[in-house]
């Protein structure tokens, strides 16, 4: 009987410390939360700084690895007060505003197209993906990459926005 006892309660407190566990590693790993390109003008209002965007699409399996490398990166993580951050999808059929114009997507073909803010965005270069593109707080391009940025390559980022927060 004791034992039965004993084996329920080691049962209980097992199933209680991993449900806590995923609820810790769930929280630390959820510290950056993309900004919906559809809420930027509002958030920059409310809060005007710096905005990095992840210019991407779906398919593109360059776009998820720096998608994945942003999730892990410290020193991105700890300085993501510093900046918005947007990831936004070059093939979203959404109709969005930004700075007072409306920005549509543009079909090229059967189940194929651009929107027209990732071409604004990317200004005249042929669209890459992933593209990065930081504004300042008046939505100014200050930098422009086409393509993966490493994980050094980042953290330069993150140090120069800090810089010029000071």
């Amino acid at each position: 009987m004791v034992t039965l006892l004993m084996e329920k309660y080691l049962s209980y407190t097992r199933n209680l410390l991993l449900l806590i566990g995923l609820f810790v590693t769930d929280n630390c790993l959820s510290q950056i939360k993309p900004v919906p390109i559809t809420s930027l003008d509002s958030v920059m209002i409310q809060a005007p700084k710096p905005v990095l965007i992840l210019l991407s699409t779906d398919w593109c399996q360059y776009c998820q690895m720096q998608k994945q490398q942003i999730r892990k990166n410290k020193k991105f993580l700890e300085k993501g007060n510093l900046f918005h951050y947007i990831e936004f999808d070059a093939e979203s059929k959404e109709t969005i505003c930004f700075q007072g114009k409306d920005y549509v997507y543009k079909p090229t073909g059967a189940n194929i197209g651009t929107h027209e803010l990732a071409v604004a965005l990317n200004g005249p270069d042929r669209l890459a993906y992933p593209t990065w593109i930081l504004l300042d707080k008046d939505c100014q391009v200050l930098f422009r990459h086409g393509g993966v940025l490493r994980p050094s390559q980042i953290n330069e980022l993150i140090d120069t926005l800090e810089k010029s927060e000071h």
